[in-house]
C-alpha cells in the first residue's frame, strides 16, 4: 500500500524513502513513474510472498497482516483508493526561496570563474609580454664641450620572454646640435630615424652616432626619443621614451687671464690674456671682450683693440691646436677705495647673426691704497696729452695723508724724463733742488712736509717750457716727450709703503708741423705772377699771387685740409699750382681747400700757389684791403694721434715781394 506524505504535498515515500518532487519535463516524469511501477511491483511481490509464508507459517500471520497495513498506508489516499501514479501534484515553491537558490548559483559561478581566473594568470605561459622589461636610453659623452664633435650612444634591452618586432626609433635633438655620423646611419631629413626589424628576447641593441654642439658655456640642450614595437604574442604596439638634460661644460676655445695680485691705487697694472684652441678643426669669427671694474683706466694693449672699444678683440681664425695672446694696461686710479678688483674676459664665437660666450675667466687683483697718495696734473689733466715745441708746461703735485696717523719728514719728487724741457725757464715758487731731471722739497721748502695729520693735503707748483721748434733738427735729442711722475719718500718705520709714487703722465711732442703764407707780385726770378696795378688803385683790377707752404720733419702727418674763404669783393682767377694733395675751389662758397692725405716727415715740403684780383672802389682809397681773412690748418699726427689745428692770420694787399719788398697796399 502507499503512504501520502500529507505534510509535503506532491511528495511519496516508497521503501521508507521520500521520493523527491515530479519534475516539469516528461521524460523524469516517465522516469519516476517507472521507477514507482517497480517499487509497486516489489511491493506485491513481496506480499505474495508473505501470503504464502503465511500459508505455510501461521506463526507469522500477524506480521503479514502489519506489512499490509504499512503498504496500504503509503500507496493509498485517505479514501482508501491507489491514486493515478502517471500525474503528479507540482509542488509550489516559495518566491524568496526560489531566489536564494538563484544567488547560490550565480555566486558558485563568480567564485568558480575567480578561481579559474586566477590559476590562470598564477600559471601564466612563460612566453607572456608585459612591457615592463624592455629598457631604452641614451649614453651622452662624458662631458658636452662646445664646438667639439661628442659621441652618443642609445641602447635598448628587450628583457622579455618574446620577441619584439618592427622598432622605430626617432630622436629628437636639440636645435644646436648637428649630427655627424652613426652606425648604423640615421635616416630621415634629420638624421634622426632608426629602423630594427626584429629585437629577439635578452638581445640589446646599441646605436652610436656623433655630432657637434655649439653653444653658450653652462646652457642646457634637451635630446628626446621614442622606441615603438611590436610583442611577438600581441598584436599591439607599444613604446618607451628618454629625456636626457646634458649641459655645456666648456669649450674648444679656452682662455686664461693673469695680472697681478696687488697693485697700488695709481701703478699701472699689465694683464695678459692667452686664448687656445684646443680642439682639431679651425675656428673663425671669434671675439675676445673684458669686462673693467668701474675705476680702472684703460691705457693701451698689444694688438689694438677694436676701433671704437678699448675692451673687444676679434679674432677672424685661429688655427687647430694653435694659441695666441692679448696684452692690455691699466690702471686703478678711478678706484676711490681699496680692496679687491674683478677683472673678467671671456672668448665668444659667432654662431649665425650672434655671439656665443665658449669660456669666461676672472682675475681678482688687490688694491693699495697708501696712507699717502699723490696726484699729478699737467695742464690741467692727469692723463696722457700731446703738446708742441715752445708750449708751456704747467705742474701740480698733490699730496694727502688719507691715514689714521702722523706723516712726518716727507721727501717730496717730481720726476721730468726729457730731452726737450728747457729748464731755464723753470718757475718754481717753492724754490725746490733740481738735480738732474728731477725737482725735490723737504720740509725745509715746504713746511707740511715736517708734520702731516690725518685728513691734511698739500701742493707743490711750477712750470717749464719745451725747446722750441729748431730742436726737431737736433741730432742729440732722441726722446720727443716727456714723462713725468711724482713721488714722495717717507722715513724708515712710517706706515705704508715708503716709497710711494703718482701715475705717470706722458707729453708726447706733435710734429713741428707749420705752414708760410702770404702774396707776392714777382717770384724771386723777376717774373711777374700778378697782373695790374702792383699798388691797389681805385676802379682798377689787380691781381696777386698767394702761396701756401708746408713744412714737417718730426713725425709722418696725415690727413692735412687746409682752408680759406675769399672776401665778396675778392675773384678767383682760375690760375693755380700745386705740386701735393689736391687743390678745390667751390664758386657758389668761394671756399678754398687744400687736401694733403700725406706728409712724410722725410718728404719735401709741398707748396700751391694760386691767383686772386680784387677791383677797388672809391671808398675804400686809403685802406689795406684784405685779400685772405684767415687760414685754417688741421692735420693729424701719426706717431702721437693728436690733431693739430693752427689758424693764420690774414693776407692782405699789404705784403713783402721778392722784387720790390715791403708793400703798404694802400689803395689810391
Amino acid at each position: 500500500m502507499f503512504k501520502k506524505d500529507h505534510k509535503n504535498k506532491g511528495q511519496f515515500l516508497t521503501g521508507g524513502k521520500k521520493i523527491g518532487p515530479a519534475k516539469d519535463k516528461g521524460t523524469d516524469l516517465h522516469e519516476n513513474i517507472g521507477t514507482m511501477q517497480d517499487d509497486l511491483a516489489k511491493i506485491i511481490a513481496e506480499k505474495n510472498h508473505h501470503s504464502e509464508t503465511v500459508k505455510k507459517t501461521k506463526r507469522n500471520g500477524a506480521d503479514e497482516r502489519d506489512i499490509q497495513r504499512n503498504l496500504a498506508e503509503v500507496y493509498t489516499d485517505g479514501n482508501g483508493h491507489v491514486p493515478d501514479l502517471t500525474k503528479l501534484d507540482k509542488l509550489q515553491r516559495p518566491l524568496w526561496r526560489t531566489m536564494l537558490y538563484s544567488l547560490i548559483v550565480v555566486f558558485l559561478v563568480l567564485f568558480v570563474a575567480s578561481a579559474a581566473g586566477f590559476w590562470y594568470f598564477s600559471n601564466m605561459d612563460k612566453e607572456t609580454f608585459t612591457n615592463e622589461n624592455v629598457t631604452f636610453k641614451l649614453e651622452p659623452p662624458i662631458s658636452l664641450v662646445s664646438g667639439q664633435e661628442s659621441s652618443y650612444t642609445l641602447i635598448i634591452t628587450n628583457g622579455e620572454k618574446v620577441n619584439l618586432y618592427n622598432l622605430n626609433i626617432e630622436l629628437v635633438y636639440p636645435e644646436s646640435f648637428k649630427y655627424s655620423s652613426g652606425t648604423p646611419e640615421a635616416s630621415g631629413e634629420k638624421r634622426n630615424i632608426w629602423n630594427i626589424g626584429v629585437l629577439k628576447a635578452g638581445e640589446t641593441q646599441k646605436l652610436d652616432f656623433s655630432g657637434k654642439i655649439i653653444a653658450p658655456l653652462g646652457s642646457v640642450h634637451t635630446f628626446k626619443g621614442t622606441v615603438t614595437y611590436q610583442p611577438a604574442n600581441l598584436n599591439a604596439d607599444f613604446k618607451k621614451e628618454i629625456i636626457a638634460d646634458l649641459p655645456v661644460s666648456s669649450a674648444t676655445v679656452s682662455l686664461d687671464l693673469s695680472g697681478p695680485d696687488k697693485v697700488l691705487i695709481d701703478q699701472p697694472a699689465r694683464y695678459k690674456i692667452k686664448y687656445k684652441n684646443a680642439g682639431t678643426e679651425d675656428v673663425s669669427d671669434l671675439e675676445i671682450v673684458v669686462d673693467y671694474p668701474q675705476g680702472f683706466i684703460f691705457t693701451s694693449s698689444t694688438p689694438d683693440a677694436t676701433a671704437g672699444a678699448n675692451n673687444v678683440w676679434t679674432i677672424a681664425k685661429l688655427a687647430s691646436s694653435s694659441e695666441d695672446e692679448i696684452v692690455f694696461d691699466g690702471n686703478f686710479s678711478g678706484v676711490a677705495e681699496a680692496g679687491p678688483q674683478e677683472i673678467k674676459a671671456r672668448i665668444d664665437r659667432k654662431q649665425g647673426n650672434e655671439y656665443l660666450p665658449q669660456n669666461e675667466q676672472t682675475f681678482t687683483t688687490e688694491i693699495v691704497k697708501d696712507q699717502l697718495t699723490l696726484q699729478l696734473i699737467v695742464n690741467g689733466s692727469a692723463e696722457n696729452q700731446s703738446v708742441g715745441f715752445g708750449d708751456l708746461l704747467v705742474y701740480t703735485l698733490s699730496f694727502k695723508n688719507d691715514g689714521r696717523e702722523d706723516l712726518r719728514n716727507i721727501q717730496l719728487k717730481a720726476n721730468l724724463n726729457s730731452d726737450i724741457l728747457d729748464w731755464e725757464t723753470l718757475v718754481d715758487e717753492n724754490k725746490g733742488s733740481v738735480s738732474g731731471d728731477t725737482i725735490t722739497w723737504t720740509s725745509r721748502q715746504v713746511a707740511k712736509l715736517l708734520k702731516l695729520g690725518p685728513g691734511e693735503e698739500g701742493e707743490v707748483s711750477w712750470q717749464i717750457r719745451l725747446k722750441d721748434a729748431s730742436a726737431g733738427s737736433d741730432a742729440s735729442i732722441s726722446n720727443f716727450s716727456v714723462e713725468s711722475y711724482g713721488e714722495a719718500i717717507l722715513p724708515e718705520g712710517s706706515p705704508g709703503n715708503s716709497d710711494i709714487k703718482s701715475k705717470k703722465i706722458v707729453n708726447a711732442i706733435n710734429s713741428d708741423l707749420d705752414m708760410t703764407v702770404g702774396a707776392r707780385y714777382y717770384d724771386a726770378d723777376n717774373v711777374a705772377l700778378g697782373s695790374g696795378p702792383i699798388t691797389p688803385k681805385s676802379g682798377e683790377a689787380s691781381s696777386y699771387n698767394v702761396r701756401l707752404a708746408l713744412s714737417n720733419n718730426l713725425h709722418n702727418i696725415t690727413d692735412i685740409e687746409v682752408s680759406a674763404v675769399l672776401p665778396q669783393n675778392v675773384s678767383w682767377d682760375n690760375k693755380e699750382n700745386h705740386n701735393l694733395g689736391d687743390l678745390y675751389y667751390n664758386s657758389k662758397t668761394k671756399k678754398i681747400i687744400w687736401k694733403v692725405s700725406r706728409l712724410p716727415k722725410t718728404s719735401k715740403d709741398g707748396v700751391v700757389d694760386f691767383n686772386v684780383s680784387i677791383t677797388p672802389t672809391t671808398d675804400d682809397v686809403g685802406k689795406v684791403l684784405i685779400l685772405i681773412p684767415e687760414i685754417n690748418l688741421t692735420a693729424t699726427d701719426s706717431e702721437t694721434g693728436a690733431v693739430i689745428n693752427k689758424k693764420f692770420k690774414a693776407i692782405t694787399t699789404a705784403f713783402e715781394d721778392p722784387i720790390m719788398g715791403q708793400l703798404d697796399g694802400i689803395v689810391q
